[in-house]
């Protein structure tokens, strides 16, 4: 059931734990481009996706019938929620500890319970099964939005060879 979904949202945290190790605090802290997430508001959104709006779907899909799931306005959320004055590491550590979490609850839903469904605020119907690839896919790009980050912090330390790149 789903292994490399249950496989990709075990080991996010350790990919973060191992790209993260590397970056100094202040590196953590800025912004690439303005309109770009840091480290720091990338894994202050992780933590709290994971409690309000990854597990509270799944969980509000599995005890009530077609339930209307409310969309997650990120861009509001980073301002509310004031991701930019989080702790990027104690954010990666309370997320760590919300995925293994959910991880063991995740592992309990039974087959039949994956084709249970929601209504999205924005796209409509979707089934448990669904959401928890969607799960997973969100981790990838917020991986490689980590991975983006770092090359930007590189890049300016590469003299002439800047000329082979483009940051976008």
């Amino acid at each position: 059931m789903l292994e490399d979904v249950f496989t990709i949202l075990a080991r996010t945290p350790d990919l973060l734990r191992q790209e993260l190790a590397t970056m100094s605090l202040g590196e953590m802290k800025t912004r690439p481009a303005p309109h770009k997430w840091s480290a720091q508001e990338v894994l202050a959104h992780l933590n709290d996706v994971e409690e309000h709006a990854m597990r509270a779907h799944v969980e509000v899909m599995l005890t009530h019938d077609t339930p209307v799931l409310p969309a997650f306005n990120q861009e509001a959320r980073v301002v509310e929620m004031r991701y930019d004055r989080q702790d990027p590491r104690r954010s990666l550590e309370a997320f760590a500890r919300r995925r293994r979490a959910n991880l063991r609850w995740l592992r309990k839903i039974r087959p039949a319970q994956l084709k249970r469904k929601g209504l999205h605020e924005q796209v409509g119907e979707i089934t448990i099964e669904e959401f928890l690839n969607e799960w997973a896919f969100h981790d990838l790009g917020h991986l490689k939005q980590i991975l983006e980050i770092k090359r930007h912090t590189l890049y300016p330390r590469m003299g002439n060879m800047k000329a082979f790149y483009q940051l976008t």
